[in-house]
């Protein structure tokens, strides 16, 4: 299924790089959620998400020619994506406040952990590479790769984000 999907996808960047507009269409709304969840890793608006998915789609969209190799398309818009965001983020004058934000007096019990609970009680760095790893299935040298960071760095991250969820999980917020 995996394979069929990246034959897919490979076939939808070709035509892309061609100029055809549907293709580009197909290719945007088949990683759509996927570019969503990443931009929610490192932005709390709901506004500045959109905005950085729609940004990185024009960005794409304008660049796709350049792409070298179709099976890469989706770690190439991924990088935009994070670019996009980081930008965002440091332009950004207003801090956003999250609900969760405030919570170290509250003991969580298992039934109450959600995965957008979990994920805003990581740092930046902790969220994005659960997220690569997890969500996308991304390995750590894929994710060292995409984010020019040191492999060890990465395991290290999932490592010590594995941690606090195991922490939070056994028994309350830290």
């Amino acid at each position: 299924m995996k394979k069929e999907n990246d034959m897919e996808l490979k076939n939808l960047v070709s035509k892309a790089k061609k100029g055809d507009k549907e293709a580009f269409t197909c290719l945007v709304l088949k990683l759509e959620d996927d570019l969503y969840k990443i931009a929610r890793a490192r932005l709390n608006n709901e506004e500045d998400i959109l905005d950085a998915v729609q940004e990185t789609m024009i960005s794409a969209y304008k660049s796709v020619h350049k792409i070298r190799n179709e099976e890469y398309f989706k770690t190439w818009i991924i990088k935009i994506l994070i670019n996009k965001c980081n930008d965002i983020y440091k332009n950004r004058k207003v801090i956003s406040v999250s609900l969760y934000d405030d919570v170290d007096s509250i003991t969580i019990f298992d039934d109450n952990l959600t995965f957008e609970f979990i994920m805003k009680r990581l740092n930046y760095d902790e969220r994005l590479v659960i997220i690569l790893h997890y969500l996308e299935g991304y390995t750590t040298k894929e994710i060292s790769n995409i984010l020019k960071i040191n492999e060890n760095t990465i395991k290290s991250r999932i490592s010590r984000a594995k941690e606090k969820i195991k922490k939070q999980y056994k028994g309350g917020v830290q």
